[in-house]
């Protein structure tokens, strides 16, 4: 004859349920919280951005150039740091194949040139 089965069920203890989701939304408002400050602050900082390009175009600096040449100046410093991340033989071949491409004046592969032309020239005067 089958034994019975035990008598426990597939249900869980409400109480530790409820202490988990407690937990949790404790943690959601934390979130929350911390987003809101962080907007305020991203919020102040874009302001202060904002009246620098204020104070450009109040001295005849035409300020759709001026955007324009942060964002290029921001590409720059991501596209140094993507650069940066390379082992030199990464390096070198991503020059190799931005001369294949045809990219001629990206100011990485510039720098990477004249690093390299540098680098060839001390080694001859040594």
């Amino acid at each position: 004859m089958a034994k019975p089965a035990a008598a426990q069920t597939n249900d869980f203890e409400p109480e530790i349920v409820q202490e988990i989701l407690s937990k949790i939304d404790g943690y959601h408002a934390d979130l929350a919280s911390e987003r809101g400050s962080s907007m305020a602050r991203c919020r102040n900082i874009r302001e202060s951005i904002n009246a620098c390009f204020k104070e450009a175009k109040a001295r005849g600096i035409p300020t759709k150039e001026l955007r324009s040449l942060v964002k290029i100046r921001i590409n720059e410093a991501k596209n140094r740091e993507i650069y940066e991340e390379l082992e030199q033989d990464q390096q070198q071949i991503l020059s190799m194949l931005a001369t294949a491409e045809g990219v001629k004046d990206l100011p990485l592969w510039r720098a990477a040139a004249m690093n390299a032309m540098g680098e060839a020239s001390r080694a001859t005067a040594h």
